[in-house]
């Protein structure tokens, strides 16, 4: 069981979905996009590659995070899935 959510919480098993347009995350994405453009813009030689360091840093600590979440989260739906069907009886 735990490789399959693995694979599904990876994108194995699912296309991950952009953004819907013009919703929060679109424009926080946006945001970010343009923020981080203006900064690369303004930064060169060592103080730019510790930037794109950071940045590629942070979206890893992003995805990872995300899979962890998304494993949890499906146990914890898989624990309450198996909740519904140990308690019902014939008074439920």
């Amino acid at each position: 069981m735990p490789r399959i959510l693995e694979d599904f919480a990876r994108g194995d098993m699912a296309i991950n979905l952009p953004p819907a347009p013009n919703s929060e995350r679109a424009d926080a994405m946006r945001i970010a996009n343009n923020l981080e453009n203006k900064l690369l813009a303004r930064l060169s030689g060592e103080n730019k590659a510790i930037f794109e360091k950071f940045v590629k840093t942070n979206l890893e600590i992003i995805e990872l995070t995300a899979i962890e979440n998304r494993i949890h989260g499906y146990g914890l739906g898989v624990m309450m899935t198996a909740e519904v069907f140990v308690t019902a009886g014939p008074d439920a």
